[in-house]
């Protein structure tokens, strides 16, 4: 165990001095040290005196015959090479008097198997070793070292590294991502790349949704029309019919042997792939390959290419079972995961309703209603999974009508199924929607991908406690862990998945590794920047926009306005020019808003220390540019369901467009409308792709044209109509258009409300920018707050 007489610092409680903190750690001598940039922090560090100098051609070694080791040290010693120009050599370790530069060690050593994760590694002024009684502790301590080398100082082939001493191991044992390879596919290769970006954040689980109402993913040998009819559907077209998408067919489907490679590659890597097959609802795909499985006698011909809720149900009777029954032993084959997820969630009930057969049986089964059904549905599943030694997962409507007697949990609406799971004896991992849903946009930001319109941002992912504390302790044990959850209907390639995933990943690895060490939002932004300098050296494409700077301009006069400089992190330093100079940490430093004469060019960047953490803004500010505001910049008149959405055509990509799919309208606010004689709105059509499950459609409006029109209300929805901009001429037309019409004159600051009103459903119009044409031979005039 800890050897108590030496001073072992708890990482939270050297976070909240900050980025330099003095340590007495030894009677004899204190170190000043710097807090290394490590994500997630470990447990235990405790730094000494000394340096350890590694160059290139400097040996790594790793016990004989131990394949785990030897995987850990070739992909250390690729890292190096790749994010630090370092060229190590790896050996088999011949004996006790090795002279390598790492070495790593195979223990049984109780303190390092108090957990299977668990490494310790020492930094010494002769070498480095890692020690772990498993591979996955051996792997971990690779990737801490690996990062100590990238934060370390040093020239090309040189790196001098602080000697620390580390003991460490996770808290909580599942630490997940979730991946819908359902309604958009991704390439085996890029699933590769995920499995090796989130490996190095410590993140240990990667949960495949394989099979949804517009996909099935997964080869299923004894039932191949899975994938050649359920694999495949139409994407709906911008211009045609929602009902009959005309789009081309789209999909495809992993084999047996590219999933087995898989779960070999994500095991060296200490990854666990669990599969999810869902039911009894999310069954569009499955049941238009094999309609007998169903609930009702509307047979569907291919899966679904609208989002939303669908009714389609399995049935219950015992064929149907049989068919569940022997595609899960083929998922089984191919998944040594100890857990088997089934999905359970969202099963609308209306065909178990409607459908004779089905009520004959309940009443049968002595079944009282269709959530007991469902609970039946689940439960005879879960004897089937547990007599296969194997885990029923499911989300938190698996609760519902009763829980079966081997399943755990994954509580999504928020913590609350958690909670009663834990309380009923029952595992649980916690996935709530709200900060753990990744398709969630990470920031407002105009430059953000395509996502849900609701922020689950960086520090929300960073303060989440997935500790609830009106559990007792024993209750707390079975939280397996946290999980983040990235559904792809909106997006569409691998590297818009990896942008919203990271730099979250890293607040969830922090969160999920050490929970209950204490918090600092500022020392741990200051570790993420470092952690971004690792993303670009090893090419991972991620969401930059909390560190980004933003901008808040207010017209003073027709030649002046007042800019206020911001990021949503609220960290850092933020330096701008005005003169479209490149900014250097020498530049002015922002305090205040400060007000700029038009024209100018304004760069600013957010600094981490001295190092830049983000710079992008390179902006021109002039009288046309302060007056136009992007849909991100705009509120809208009614927030959810809300997306930020583009669908590319095939000729190129498209913008990004913030709109209520239910009721496209938006809110201009504080638009200052002196000398105003001309309004212009940037529309772009998008698919309508969505099915109310109450199958209500959403309101369309008063429309006059063929198209449809951008109509502009003063101060309210229902104000005064000061424009109407038909949008005949954006018909047919991929990309956005810019339309303009004449404004009513007005004057003062007022709130405008911009609102689409259109003959049919599809296409749903977006607004993308809204800007204003100034006379110039009007009077400036100042604008009283």
């Amino acid at each position: 165990m800890m050897d108590k007489s030496r001073t072992f610092l708890s990482v939270g409680r050297v976070a909240s001095f900050g980025i330099v903190v003095a340590l007495a750690a030894f009677a004899t001598q204190p170190v000043v040290a710097r807090t290394p940039a490590l994500i997630p922090m470990p447990a235990h560090l405790e730094p000494s005196a000394g340096t350890l100098i590694l160059q290139d051609g400097a040996e790594i070694s790793y016990p004989a015959m131990d394949d785990g080791a030897r995987f850990s040290a070739m992909h250390l010693a690729e890292l190096l090479k790749r994010t630090r120009g370092l060229s190590l050599r790896v050996v088999e370790s011949v004996g006790t008097q090795d002279k390598a530069a790492i070495v790593f060690e195979r223990t049984a050593d109780p303190m390092t198997n108090r957990n299977k994760e668990a490494y310790d590694l020492v930094v010494g002024r002769n070498a480095v070793k890692i020690s772990a009684a498993s591979s996955a502790g051996l792997y971990y301590g690779s990737v801490t070292l690996w990062q100590l080398v990238t934060d370390a100082a040093g020239d090309k082939g040189t790196v001098q590294l602080e000697c620390v001493a580390i003991q460490d191991a996770p808290e909580l044992p599942w630490r997940g991502i979730m991946l819908d390879s359902a309604r958009h596919m991704q390439s085996v290769t890029y699933i590769k790349q995920l499995i090796d970006r989130i490996s190095l954040e410590k993140l240990n689980v990667l949960h495949w949704h394989l099979t949804d109402d517009q996909g099935w993913r997964l080869e299923i040998k004894r039932y191949p029309k899975l994938t050649q009819v359920g694999g495949f559907r139409r994407l709906p077209h911008v211009f045609g019919s929602a009902a009959k998408p005309t789009g081309p067919n789209y999909g495809g489907f992993y084999t047996q042997a590219e999933v087995r490679d898989l779960v070999k590659y994500a095991a060296q890597r200490n990854v666990m792939i669990v599969p999810e097959i869902e039911m009894p609802g999310h069954a569009s795909a499955p049941l238009a390959a094999y309609p007998q499985f169903g609930s009702t006698d509307l047979h569907l011909t291919a899966p679904a290419s609208e989002y939303g809720i669908f009714p389609y149900l399995y049935n219950v009777d015992d064929k149907t079972f049989e068919f569940l029954e022997n595609i899960l032993t083929e998922v089984m084959d191919l998944f040594p995961s100890p857990y088997i997820h089934v999905g359970g969630d969202e099963a609308i009930k209306d065909q178990w309703k409607s459908s004779a057969t089905i009520q004959a049986q309940m009443k049968k089964l002595g079944i009282v209603n269709e959530d007991a059904l469902q609970s039946y549905f689940i439960k005879r599943i879960d004897t089937f999974i547990t007599a296969h030694h194997r885990r029923t997962l499911g989300w938190d409507e698996i609760l519902e009508g009763g829980l079966a007697p081997n399943a755990a949990v994954m509580s999504w609406h928020g913590i609350a199924g958690g909670i009663s799971a834990a309380k009923q004896g029952h595992d649980a991992v916690l996935a709530p929607v709200r900060p753990l849903y990744f398709n969630y946009r990470q920031t407002d930001s105009a430059s953000e991908a395509p996502g849900r319109f609701a922020l689950n941002s960086l520090q929300s992912v960073y303060n989440f406690d997935p500790l609830p504390p009106s559990l007792t302790a024993d209750e707390r044990k079975h939280i397996l862990g946290i999980q983040a959850n990235l559904w792809t209907e909106y997006v569409q390639t691998g590297d818009r998945v990896t942008w919203m995933i990271f730099p979250r990943a890293a607040a969830l690895a922090e969160v999920a590794w050490a929970p209950s060490h204490p918090r600092n939002w500022n020392e741990f932004t200051s570790r993420v920047a470092v952690e971004l300098q690792r993303y670009r050296k090893l090419g991972i494409v991620y969401d930059p926009n909390a560190f980004r700077v933003n901008t808040q301009e207010t017209i003073e006069t027709s030649n002046t306005v007042m800019v206020a400089l911001s990021n949503q992190a609220g960290v850092g330093s933020i330096r701008y020019t005005l003169d479209g100079s490149p900014v250097t940490r020498f530049s002015m430093v922002y305090r205040d808003p400060f007000s700029v004469q038009l024209p100018a060019r304004l760069r600013a960047a957010t600094f981490m220390e001295s190092e830049v953490a983000q710079s992008d803004l390179d902006r021109t500010l002039d009288s046309a540019s302060v007056r136009v505001r992007y849909s991100q910049d705009l509120q809208l008149c009614v927030n959810d369901p809300a997306i930020a959405m583009q669908q590319d055509p095939p000729q190129g990509s498209r913008p990004v467009v913030l709109v209520n799919y239910k009721n496209p309208c938006w809110i201009y606010k504080g638009a200052n409308l002196n000398g105003i004689t001309q309004i212009s709105a940037g529309v772009m059509a998008l698919p309508y792709v969505f099915r109310d499950k109450n199958k209500q459609a959403p309101p369309l409006g008063d429309s006059k044209t063929k198209a449809g029109e951008v109509e502009v209300h003063l101060d309210s929805c229902t104000g005064k109509l000061l424009a109407t901009i038909p949008i005949g001429p954006a018909d047919r037309h991929p990309g956005v258009t810019l339309l303009s019409a004449p404004l009513e004159r007005s004057s003062g600051v007022h709130d405008l409300c911009v609102k689409v009103v259109r003959p049919t459903v599809t296409p749903l119009w977006g607004i993308y920018s809204i800007g204003f044409t100034f006379d110039e031979h009007s009077s400036p005039q100042k604008v009283e707050p």
